[in-house]
């Protein structure tokens, strides 16, 4: 064999759980794309490094190509997507599956689009109209979009041709940076040149946003690339407007919603540093930028940054990894924090960062309880709440309802035989939807009609409780003529929060009804009333985290009300009043609810004091999940050193989406339990699936 052969450590996209070792005529730059031979397919692959070329090269198989010229993912990015399979006990290849685009799996090569096209001032004046048409509007750029609306075929002619040459669009005239208080002036001092955690701990409308717009900006003037991330893409359109107002032409979107090839190309520009800013969601951190120069985590305690299946891994957690190994700063943004954040900066692993006044003179929020103990609800909601909302409105000012519960309401059931609907496929409830009219479970997506009568004794059938849909209808009959407008997942979509908040813009009477959607980062001036519809579900809740939760929600919500120079007032509905955590919430004096959890948590040996570790496992047969987690349990219990074993145990919703659901809990410290999971354990039966949530969130 000639000595030219190269060995390759190559990745394949297949779950194989190793490297396999292939040759190339040639050397191959790590995290280059190639194509292989596995088997009798061919497979894509990702090369993870050259190795010395062994005797029995010439058995080995070769590979079939080689896509990319220069490397997308380049090595110190290849090298943190494998720190991540190792430490969320996946494998490598499944990381690469979440990191690479749908393209970028099938094997297509980057090409850059180009976005603008200009006359070639050596061609003439071409004949024919549209060509004409097309030939006036390019003697100054013209974007692809306003070139389509001319003529695409014919402008693609002229291409052909070399009429029309690849040009850029002029740059917008940036956004001023605004003035910064002393609070804020601080924060950047703090920050900038300083490659570490930092928790910005923010009050609502405390201007973080321009704290993260001046900190990107001499890193943007230097070539540099900002990661924003944020929870969901399509619930704050104002900072993403910001960014793009600031820092025109250099901001770039990645999240689900995007069309395949806008992925890819969105994935391409930024491996190949061609655009400055990346704002997304949590899979955005996968995404390679060779020139990062700061890591921005807005609302870091949002539970959506916690993917819920395989890879689970935690963004907030994964970026904080990344600044690390990047040595550069990371800003975890949020007004309420997480108790893992809280605990760090008092470890002295983050810094302190502080906004304690709001960037504009706002006016004190009032908040007050509504003890509904034998008062006489309309539809949830109490008189105090309706006359606070209709006051709202006829002062000219907009209100907000919560209520973290969509569809129409919960329960549709006969008050003569007891009769109520329920999931052919789950252990739950379909809730009730009135647009469209039908029965929905959220869980496995089973939808049915809505039935008008009992189909056991043929009674009308009663609706009980509320949700989102059932509260717009009460309100737009108690609050006419004052427009109300709903936001939650099924009137949203893709993008649609965005346009529903902006008819709020204009600051007229409205009321919004919504989840928590509305809690997520909303500016509207105007809005001066908050009511909390149902605020005691997790009151009472077994899962540790239900406080920390409702307090992060209620919090948010409440700091939605009173952000300009006209007073807030919040009105929480309760049947609880007595409750411990009501004088710390109505005080908004989220820190010392924040340390009373905290001091339960350190009794009790839970995050951020302990660690823990989740094998999940499912089955369609009843039995055969917790049977396996059985043995599961059984080959671990000699190797625990310290590390608590709880369950097996059927998951709270055990029937779930046709299948049924077991978890195994591990609890302890972080090293002790590191040793347990490598410890070996039996193969995974081919009648289940098994999977292991390190760092679990929920334990559903």
């Amino acid at each position: 064999m000639p000595t030219s052969v190269i060995a390759l450590s190559v990745r394949v996209l297949a779950p194989l759980g190793r490297d396999l070792t292939y040759t190339h005529d040639g050397p191959v730059a790590t995290g280059t794309r190639v194509r292989v031979p596995l088997g009798q397919r061919q497979v894509m692959g990702v090369v993870t490094g050259t190795l010395e070329t062994p005797d029995n090269a010439a058995e080995l198989k070769a590979i079939d190509e080689v896509i990319d010229s220069a490397p997308l993912l380049h090595a110190e990015h290849l090298a943190f997507l494998s720190w991540a399979s190792d430490y969320y006990g996946v494998g490598l290849e499944t990381l690469l599956q979440s990191a690479l685009p749908k393209w970028g799996r099938q094997g297509r090569p980057f090409t850059p689009v180009t976005q603008a096209w200009r006359w070639n001032p050596e061609h003439p004046k071409p004949k024919g109209s549209v060509r004409q048409a097309i030939w006036q509007a390019s003697q100054a750029p013209i974007c692809v979009p306003a070139l389509k609306s001319l003529g695409w075929t014919p402008a693609r002619a002229l291409i052909e041709r070399g009429s029309l040459l690849p040009a850029e669009m002029p740059r917008q005239a940036a956004e001023t940076p605004l003035s910064l208080n002393a609070e804020q002036a601080r924060v950047i001092e703090q920050v900038t040149g300083a490659p570490k955690p930092w928790l910005l701990e923010g009050v609502t409308g405390s201007g973080k946003t321009e704290v993260y717009l001046q900190l990107a900006q001499p890193l943007v003037e230097a070539g540099q690339q900002v990661l924003v991330l944020v929870p969901e893409i399509g619930l704050t359109p104002q900072l993403v407007g910001r960014f793009e107002r600031r820092f025109p032409g250099q901001v770039l979107h990645l999240h689900s919603a995007l069309s395949d090839g806008l992925r890819w190309q969105g994935y391409g520009e930024m491996a190949r540093n061609k655009k400055s800013i990346l704002i997304g969601t949590r899979s955005a951190l996968l995404t390679p930028l060779p020139d990062l120069g700061l890591i921005v985590v807005d609302e870091e305690h949002d539970g959506s940054y916690k993917q819920a299946e395989s890879p689970r891994y935690h963004a907030r957690d994964l970026a904080i990894v990344l600044g690390a190994r990047r040595k550069v700063p990371v800003v975890l943004g949020s007004a309420t924090p997480s108790l893992e954040s809280i605990a760090n900066r008092e470890a002295g692993r983050f810094g302190a960062c502080y906004l304690n006044q709001r960037a504009r003179a706002a006016q004190p929020t009032a908040q007050a309880l509504i003890d509904l103990r034998g008062l006489t609800l309309h539809e949830g909601l109490s008189d105090k709440a309706l006359s606070a909302i209709r006051d709202t409105l006829e002062r000219g000012e907009q209100a907000l309802v919560f209520l973290n519960r969509r569809g129409f309401a919960p329960v549709l059931t006969c008050h003569s035989c007891g009769y109520h609907p329920e999931c052919p496929s789950c252990d739950a409830r379909p809730t009730v939807h009135r647009e469209p009219k039908k029965l929905w479970c959220h869980h496995c997506d089973y939808q049915a009609p809505w039935p008008a009568r009992c189909p056991s004794c043929d009674e009308r059938l009663s609706i009980l409780g509320q949700g989102t849909q059932r509260l717009e209808q009460t309100l737009e009959l108690a609050m006419a003529p004052y427009p109300v407008t709903r936001i939650d997942r099924d009137t949203a979509g893709a993008g649609g929060a965005g346009k529903l908040l902006q008819l709020a813009q204009d600051g007229a009477p409205r009321v919004l009804v919504g989840t928590q959607m509305l809690a997520k980062g909303h500016d509207l001036p105007n809005l001066t009333c908050v009511v909390v519809v149902d605020s005691d579900a997790q009151l009472f809740s077994g899962d540790f985290r239900a406080l920390e939760r409702l307090g992060q929600t209620l919090v948010q919500v409440m700091g939605r009300a009173g952000r300009a120079d006209r007073p807030g007032q919040v009105w929480v509905q309760t049947h609880q009043p007595d409750h411990p955590i009501w004088p710390r919430l109505m005080q908004g004096d989220y820190a010392a609810l924040a340390q009373d959890e905290l001091t339960m948590r350190k009794r009790g040996h839970l995050p951020p004091y302990g660690h823990m570790a989740l094998w999940r496992a499912r089955s369609a047969h009843a039995g055969v999940a917790m049977q396996h987690l059985h043995d599961l349990a059984a080959a671990l219990k000699p190797h625990l050193n310290g590390v608590k074993l709880m369950g097996p145990t059927p998951a709270p919703m055990e029937r779930r989406a046709g299948q049924y659901h077991a978890q195994l809990l591990l609890m302890g410290p972080r090293q002790a339990l590191r040793q347990v999971l490598n410890t070996p354990i039996p193969a995974t039966p081919r009648t289940l699936w098994r999977g292991l949530d390190i760092d679990p969130q929920d334990l559903f």
